[in-house]
């Protein structure tokens, strides 16, 4: 069952699945980044909030992709499960349940990864923000840095403080830290009444 959230409340659904998406049905939806994925809802785990969709990548291999659904920006069911109303599935191929423990493994490892103790309560949130879409993260002192060398954020952790070595990598963790830092604004000024 999927808790109304902003997943839920997209907009798009108007029916008994705004607040509940069986198993199996063939989804689309969109991360906070405009990210798209589409394919098929094979895991929930309602107390952190995570989705697994399975699609097929170009190579024909099936993909499992962790989302947070809480994050999503929208999100459409293309064609619910077929009869399927009490919320029980059983896929006609059983979902290689290694796959799905060994992706969410992966998703909880790099989130749990530990700050500095002097990083700012903004830099600890930036790192789990960007850890949604660029999973290969890690800690050097106070920086942010892609652990292929692609980009740093240097502390205070502000659109200008992103550096690294290709353009295209430096941009879009601009983009990620610069809507980050726009929400946090937002939520602060909803926090402190004016």
């Amino acid at each position: 069952m999927v808790a109304p959230g902003p997943m839920a409340a997209g907009g798009k659904i108007e029916n008994d699945l705004q607040y509940f998406v069986p198993l199996g049905s063939l989804v689309a939806c969109v991360d906070p980044y405009g990210n798209k994925f589409e394919g098929e809802l094979v895991a929930m785990d309602e107390p952190s909030g995570m989705i697994i969709i399975k699609s097929t990548g170009t190579d024909n291999m099936e993909d499992l992709t962790v989302l947070n659904r809480e994050l999503l920006t929208d999100f459409e069911v293309k064609t619910p499960a077929p009869k399927n109303t009490s919320g029980s599935f059983m896929p006609e191929r059983v979902v290689d349940e290694s796959l799905v423990r060994k992706a969410i493994l992966k998703k909880e490892e790099a989130v749990s990864r530990m700050a500095p103790k002097d990083v700012s309560n903004a830099g600890r949130e930036l790192f789990k923000v960007i850890n949604k879409t660029y999973s290969n993260l890690d800690w050097q002192g106070k920086i942010i840095r892609g652990l292929e060398g692609d980009f740093e954020v240097h502390p205070p952790y502000k659109e200008d403080n992103v550096m690294g070595k290709t353009e295209d990598a430096v941009a879009r963790i601009r983009k990620v830290v610069k809507k980050f830092h726009m929400d946090l604004a937002k939520k602060t000024e909803v926090e402190v009444p004016s």
